[in-house]
């Protein structure tokens, strides 16, 4: 899936026959799959079955992170690092500046905390302000837009390190629609339990 995603493709899996395998290709983000569990039935209608862990109903995943969307802060990917310092500056409200290409395909993400804290550094400024602001960025944290809250949420904490970042909010193209911020996604998973 990584490959795929650097080079714009899709992963299409084959011979799906168990729900079990549906569980595993979405964990995998492959969102397009073909075999006997997924063929029409009698009516020529085809079932796609919403995997869970069987210890957690599927009712329980809650709502898609398409209905948490907020608007992306977005930049082109040769942004100058001043530039994302300006973003910041406009808003304080803005938590993540989203750098993209040309397609508005998600490059870069730049964190506000991690970010602002290299140019409070001693000569931040002068070692990072003329320079791509794409040096100081992390990957994208991707995930589709039909993505469940509970499946975002454990994507999310795939990474201890970054945690708490916002997460980007794709479609089938890969390209930005939005983001989503993981305490959004912890105020719904929560009132899911209540």
């Amino acid at each position: 899936m990584t490959l795929a995603r650097g080079i714009s493709a899709h992963v299409l899996a084959p011979a799906v026959e168990h729900v079990a395998q549906v569980a595993t290709l979405r964990g995998w983000e492959v969102r397009l799959a073909h075999g006997p569990l997924l063929a029409p039935g009698p009516a020529g209608r085809v079932r796609v079955p919403l995997a869970a862990p069987e210890d957690e109903p599927a009712l329980s995943l809650g709502p898609r992170v398409q209905e948490l969307l907020l608007p992306a802060v977005t930049l082109p990917a040769e942004a100058k690092a001043e530039e994302v310092v300006e973003a910041f500056g406009q808003e304080p409200s803005i938590t993540s500046v989203i750098l993209v290409d040309e397609y508005q395909r998600p490059k870069g993400s730049l964190d506000r905390s991690r970010f602002l804290l290299s140019f409070a550094a001693r000569y931040g400024h002068a070692l990072h302000g003329a320079k791509p602001a794409r040096r100081l960025a992390d990957a994208p944290r991707t995930v589709p837009r039909a993505t469940p809250a509970v499946a975002a949420m454990r994507a999310a904490g795939r990474d201890s390190g970054r945690v708490y970042d916002d997460l980007v909010v794709i479609d089938e193209l890969n390209r930005c629609l939005g983001i989503v911020r993981i305490s959004d996604l912890i105020r719904q998973v929560t009132a899911l339990r209540e």
